[in-house]
């Protein structure tokens, strides 16, 4: 399957060319079956080319950098980088379950994947997962939105990059939501408190990505996405202090977001989502959402076209 030169460069190239399609049964809970759900779904997407000969201008790369990067940061559980098995109790290993298991499911209602099933969690487990091939309740919207974006990139027929990304960004957000309500309050330990906010005001951060339409393909994530998260759990005040500063500037933002009442909060995305209401805002994505999170003397001018496609008919 042809794919980017540069991904040989990059941590996840191993995985990629080892992990073993699922057959018989997609087990969610082995890091390395995840990558090879992510890779077949990237290549039945990819019919006749339509994100170029390499694949490139695929919007899922993103939720496959995503995987890798908590994978390689331990945000998968403790044995996850010694064994590859991914605790069901995980906060951010559920939050990537409503973002494989759900699409891999959905990918093989629009008949883009296999239809396999999906393994149960090897142990009872704080959060609700698909169990004896039932999805729970919470999911089922989640589901039905995947496989509206799969039948949509699934076809023979020619696809916009813009209407693709905006199909699997509601999809996404489907999923997060239903991460957002799971975690609301539940009991973080054994997890640092400070990494559930996180995830907690990261979920926040995704809602204005996804208002934004904002590129996943590979090249906008290996030039944008790489190196902007923590490499390490956060556990104290000092964990974030010691990261470097492009890491730690985003990380103060998605930790003030899950300070945020929910009030502000729904009054600022709703003004964002405003903002972003065209295609020439969402072309500005990155100077506008540095200008609405980093306040600087250099960025007043992005500002100005913040306030203009705010007041805009």
């Amino acid at each position: 399957m042809a794919h980017p030169e540069e991904l040989a460069t990059l941590d996840l190239y191993p995985v990629w060319t080892t992990a073993e399609d699922p057959e018989g049964t997609f087990d969610p809970f082995r890091f390395e079956q995840r990558v090879a759900a992510y890779r077949l779904l990237l290549h039945r997407t990819n019919p006749a080319d339509r994100f170029g000969v390499d694949n490139r201008h695929n919007p899922l790369w993103g939720l496959l950098f995503q995987l890798q990067w908590q994978f390689r940061t331990g945000r998968l559980g403790a044995g996850a980088r010694r064994d590859g098995r991914i605790d069901p109790d995980s906060p951010w290993g559920y939050g990537n379950y409503t973002l494989s298991a759900i699409p891999w499911l959905a990918a093989g209602l629009a008949g883009v994947a296999p239809a396999l099933p999906v393994a149960d969690p090897p142990a009872r487990t704080r959060f609700r997962y698909v169990v004896r091939g039932v999805v729970p309740a919470e999911l089922a919207g989640a589901v039905a939105d995947w496989r509206d974006y799969f039948a949509l990139v699934g076809g023979s027929g020619p696809v916009e990059p813009e209407p693709a990304r905006r199909a699997l960004w509601k999809a996404h957000k489907a999923s997060l939501d239903v991460v957002v309500a799971a975690i609301a309050d539940v009991d973080a330990a054994p997890w640092p408190e400070l990494e559930v906010a996180f995830l907690r005001g990261w979920c926040r951060m995704v809602d204005y990505l996804w208002a934004a339409a904002w590129p996943t393909d590979f090249g906008f994530m290996t030039a944008h996405g790489l190196d902007v998260l923590p490499e390490s759990l956060l556990t104290t005040p000092e964990d974030v202090r010691a990261l470097p500063a492009k890491a730690r500037g985003n990380v103060v933002n998605v930790l003030r977001l899950a300070s945020t009442p929910k009030w502000r909060y729904d009054l600022n995305l709703a003004l964002w989502r405003r903002i972003m209401r065209t295609s020439e805002a969402r072309d500005q994505v990155l100077p506008l959402l540095d200008a609405v999170f980093n306040r600087r003397p250099d960025n007043a001018a992005a500002r100005r076209r913040l306030l203009g496609y705010l007041l805009r008919p």
